[in-house]
């Protein structure tokens, strides 16, 4: 079962005569799973279980839900800042499903070319690719690393963090309210107390009632931890030869999208906002690696439409030949920013950094 129709099932939105065995079925495995969990958290918290302490600071970026909330773009957004500060940050990654034995998200932060500069500060650091954390943070150390960045580290407690930031998605923020396989939850919403930071994402998509209820929510969840909000601000747009085009070259022309990623929806409103017309939205399962029939079928679709351009995002963009399409090609570039708490980041980054 792909992630798409799992979705649809947890969620309700699947209204087969199946569907409620499915629900059934998953609710009475997420209990168990997330007993488990809990009690895996707690070995690593008693030392039962052994982690290693890093020698420089280890900042990790994650979540408690599966699927995106923005944690490539925070970890590129946290890049920049400590470069800004003198200091030499390496990427930890595990390079989860690539397509050339790296990964998307590392392809992603390797490629990225747009930030306040210009230039991306990820590619003045090192991308560790290694499932093995420790190990990844021995060789990012070895090559002059002073501060690690761990991308999706807040359940891969082997290695020990000087700062827990855990990213909430304002669209889906618990995953159904159930821990898998019942809902998105990978384990039970009270481990936000363990957070140093907790930033809550595409905040500009929630109704302003809605987000001052999910906020109450994470302080009563969290034991009222530091909070900042944060959206996915698009930046421009980049050709098939890296060119950027201002995002107005979007006003009025008729866009296939496509993706492979853990929230398109959120990719598709972007769009829209930004002006473009969508006539077709194609989403695909997360790290989709796309094979010859889902590109035809892209390909059909904006022929069949007469699109103007296909768009993409840049996740899916490290992964695709643009020479395949008759179309031109796109790639939306986004980039994480905090619009409240940017001071709460910056004290807890001097926290972790030791100052």
């Amino acid at each position: 079962m792909n992630r798409r129709k799992f979705i649809d099932i947890m969620s309700g939105k699947l209204q087969t005569p199946w569907a409620p065995l499915w629900r059934a079925a998953a609710w009475a495995a997420s209990g168990p799973y997330a007993a488990v969990m809990v009690l895996r958290r707690r070995l690593y918290e008693l030392g039962i279980l052994p982690s290693r302490k890093s020698a420089v600071p280890v900042i990790s970026v994650g979540n408690i839900t599966t699927g995106g909330t923005g944690k490539t773009p925070m970890v590129a957004l946290l890049a920049e800042q400590l470069a800004a500060r003198g200091r030499r940050p390496a990427v930890l990654t595990r390079g989860y499903r690539g397509h050339n034995g790296s990964g998307d998200e590392p392809e992603m932060l390797r490629s990225l070319s747009f930030g306040s500069t210009g230039v991306s500060p990820v590619n003045r650091v090192e991308v560790v690719v290694n499932p093995d954390r420790v190990a990844g943070a021995a060789q990012a150390i070895a090559a002059g690393a002073d501060v690690l960045v761990m991308d999706d580290g807040f359940q891969h407690l082997r290695l020990r963090r000087d700062l827990d930031i855990v990213l909430i998605d304002a669209t889906n923020p618990f995953g159904y309210g159930h821990c898998l396989p019942r809902g998105l939850l990978r384990e039970p919403a009270g481990v936000l107390s363990r957070a140093g930071l907790i930033v809550i994402t595409r905040t500009d998509e929630l109704p302003a009632r809605q987000l001052s209820a999910l906020r109450g929510q994470v302080d009563r969840l969290s034991g009222r931890r530091p909070v900042a909000l944060a959206v996915h601000r698009p930046q421009c747009l980049s050709d098939g030869d890296g060119a950027r085009l201002d995002l107005a070259q979007l006003h009025g022309k008729k866009i296939c999208a496509f993706c492979g990623i853990g929230n398109p929806d959120s990719f598709f409103a972007t769009l829209e906002r930004a002006g473009a017309s969508v006539v077709e939205k194609v989403a695909f399962d997360d790290h989709a690696q796309y094979s010859p029939a889902e590109l035809e079928h892209v390909i059909r679709a904006a022929q069949n439409w007469q699109a103007d351009a296909v768009v993409t995002t840049a996740k899916d963009r490290v992964k695709l030949d643009g020479r395949l399409f008759a179309r031109p090609l796109w790639t939306l570039q986004v980039r994480m920013e905090l619009t409240e708490g940017q001071e709460l980041l910056e004290r807890a980054l001097d926290s972790a950094l030791g100052k």
